[in-house]
């Protein structure tokens, strides 16, 4: 698995509204076509997918948990 999610490059909301996120995570999705799409995760949305993936842990590349995978 070569993707990751680096918290050190999470970044502020500029323009935020009542109740959003007051900070996102940064990534760049690469479809088939190498075409890339720039994405934003709030730390809820990465708290869910770390949920799914230490219940999954099969799934993960190496079948390491997803805490394992993230901290390396």
């Amino acid at each position: 698995m070569k993707s990751k999610v680096l918290k050190e490059e999470s970044v502020g909301n500029k323009e935020r509204k009542f109740g959003a996120a007051p900070k996102y995570y940064p990534c760049m999705l690469v479809d088939h076509d190498g075409s890339e799409v720039p994405m934003l995760f709030t730390s809820n949305q990465l708290k869910v997918a770390m949920e799914r993936a230490s219940k999954n842990p099969e799934d993960i590349e190496g079948g390491k948990s997803f805490w394992e995978w993230l901290m390396g």
